[in-house]
């Protein structure tokens, strides 16, 4: 589901996406969706803007290196390669928000980040899940 939901928690955010070391910034909306709601069978966060369907189209999945620099949360999608295979390398999807950065700093992982219609989820391993989960329940929303 795009959008708001039952269990979809709006994250304040700022996204960008980055290519070496110039940077788009990209208007979309975050959310923190819990598991439980809206057909989450795992809590995750969803980065929900068109743009993101160039690099990962819905049905489309992968792992990424995750990690947390200073105020972001960056996602690395596909390290050497871009989806069309033309040798360039794909950027780096940005998050700006202190609420998740604060819970899961500091952090780098791997993470499972799929595409679906509108944009794409990223889907943490148990620990960073569990942190998550705790940010969810102070902000109102416990998972199910």
């Amino acid at each position: 589901m795009t959008g708001p939901g039952e269990g979809k928690i709006p994250l304040r955010s700022r996204v960008s996406l980055l290519y070496g070391r110039s940077r788009a910034e990209l208007h979309c909306s975050v959310y923190l969706h819990v598991k439980g709601y809206s057909r989450a069978r795992v809590t995750h966060v969803d980065v929900e803007a068109d743009r993101l369907n160039e690099l990962l189209p819905p049905g489309d999945s992968t792992y990424a290196v995750v990690y947390t620099a200073g105020k972001e949360l960056r996602v690395k999608l596909r390290e050497g390669g871009s989806p069309g295979g033309r040798g360039e390398r794909a950027p780096e999807v940005s998050i700006e928000c202190p609420e998740l950065v604060s819970a899961l700093a500091p952090m780098r992982s791997i993470a499972y980040v799929g595409g679906k219609e509108g944009g794409i989820f990223i889907g943490f391993k148990r620990e960073f899940v569990r942190r998550l989960e705790e940010l969810a329940a102070k902000l109102g929303v416990a998972p199910r």
